[in-house]
């Protein structure tokens, strides 16, 4: 009898502390609420691709973007990562153009802005504003996969 009733307390003993070590597994990140808190606030890059919208077009890839607006153009020289909010906020270029050539002699305009704005689906809300004067440029709606309407200043 005695040797049935450690038998028993064994096999008890075995099943919770093989219990313990799957309770343990959740909770060091592989059960499923702590996933979920990781996915809230989660980043993600913008998505690749052409943007574009009213008086602006936009050519995103892993290594930022190229913006063509009507009488202007500008950059962003870093991936564009959104919060978890699908917002982001970043530094980048902005220059007006003109119509005829360009002179050699003619300085670059280049001026610093930064371009910030959200995302929600597949559409994104764009505003420059000039870093020194604080004047916001534009705000303009793109839409990935659209080419934009854009008439230049040519």
């Amino acid at each position: 009898m005695s040797n049935l009733i450690t038998l028993v307390t064994f096999c008890l003993l075995v099943s919770v502390i093989a219990q313990g070590g799957s309770c343990h597994a959740n909770q060091t990140g592989s059960g499923n609420a702590n996933s979920e808190m990781r996915t809230a606030i989660k980043t993600d890059k913008l998505p690749a691709g052409v943007w574009g919208g009213q008086h602006v077009r936009a050519e995103v890839n892993e290594a930022g973007a190229a913006f063509e607006f009507d009488c202007a153009r500008g950059s962003i020289a870093q991936a564009i990562v959104l919060d978890s909010r699908g917002k982001f906020d970043l530094p980048g270029k902005f220059a007006t153009e003109h119509a005829g050539p360009i002179m050699r002699d003619e300085e670059s305009n280049d001026r610093g802005v930064r371009y910030s704005g959200s995302v929600q689906d597949q559409e994104m809300t764009l505003t420059i504003t000039d870093t020194n004067t604080k004047e916001v440029i534009g705000t303009f709606t793109l839409k990935l996969g659209s080419e934009g309407r854009l008439m230049k200043c040519r």
